[in-house]
């Protein structure tokens, strides 16, 4: 099996077999995007490099720890972005995307909890005892919602929904502002919210799933699960076929808008790595070309 063929779940189950060319096949894999990434969030290249050494340390360190609820790169990602948030404990270091940096993702001061008004429970010790559990319950749910409602408007090619609700729940941007960005009126903007936390409710309430922990903090949850998941991050693939100029209008425009209006450090990382990669494979094709047109002019040919 080459490289290119083996996938990344066979490859970490070789890494947990102990297979050293594993490990190195992983590392030449992700090392690009998550440098790329390190080195956009802090100040000299010699700290991304150390900081990216010491997540990858740490995934193999808690191998055992990771177990697909993510993919790999996301998981790899996450590990990251914490180191550099512990080290660099500050708003900035924490954003994911460009766009946060100038609005700072706050809030717009609108009701932002469709299960505010639920009452909370007491501190009790059952409670503390399955507050973990229900939290993970909890996200599981929402994200199911949020999955649902994105792959509604990515069928029905909903391009400027998308945008609104990337700017709404994973950038955290005031409504105000993205009606302003995208040219829309603010009442249309706050209908369309409230429209896509009446359906996340909707499906919260199908699966039965108690909500009371996070009466206070909704929509902040509702962030860190999209942050989490990475949910509307292009895929590697899509984000090569954008490179190449080859997807169609609409997505064209979406994922531009992803990785220039929005500007997610994931994503921005994962095409710098790409264009290297285009460049680097570019060279080897020139130089073999180079190699079998001159290969006969070499002494005892």
């Amino acid at each position: 099996m080459s490289k290119c063929d083996r996938t990344d779940d066979r490859l970490v189950d070789d890494i947990r077999l102990g297979k050293a060319q594993a490990w190195s096949e992983l590392i030449e894999r992700y090392q690009g995007r998550l440098l790329n990434f390190a080195a956009s969030r802090l100040p000299q290249r010699a700290d991304a490099e150390d900081i990216v050494q010491e997540a990858l340390i740490s995934f193999i360190r808690g191998l055992d720890s990771f177990r697909d609820a993510a993919s790999l790169e996301t998981y790899l990602f996450t590990i990251l972005r914490n180191k550099i948030c512990d080290r660099y404990r500050s708003r900035w270091s924490r954003s994911v995307c460009l766009i946060q940096d100038v609005y700072g993702g706050g809030q717009d001061g609108e009701a932002a909890d469709f299960f505010e008004q639920m009452p909370a429970p007491g501190p009790t010790a059952s409670w503390y005892v399955h507050r973990d559990e229900q939290r993970q319950l909890q996200q599981g749910v929402l994200a199911e919602a949020l999955h649902e409602l994105l792959k509604r408007f990515k069928k029905s090619l909903k391009f400027r929904d998308l945008k609104m609700v990337e700017l709404l729940f994973y950038c955290r941007i005031p409504a105000a502002d993205v009606a302003g960005l995208l040219e829309l009126k603010k009442t249309t903007v706050r209908a369309f919210k409230h429209r896509c936390l009446k359906r996340v409710r909707e499906h919260v309430g199908k699966a039965d799933a108690s909500a009371e922990l996070f009466s206070a903090d909704f929509e902040n949850l509702l962030t860190e699960i999209w942050e989490s998941h990475r949910l509307s991050c292009p895929k590697r693939s899509t984000l090569g076929t954008f490179l190449s100029e080859a997807l169609e209008p609409g997505w064209f425009d979406y994922v531009d808008f992803h990785l220039t209006t929005v500007g997610c450090h994931f994503c921005r990382a994962n095409l710098k790595d790409l264009k290297r990669q285009e460049t680097t494979n570019g060279q080897q094709l020139l130089r073999k070309r180079i190699m079998a047109s001159t290969i006969g002019f070499l002494t005892g040919s």
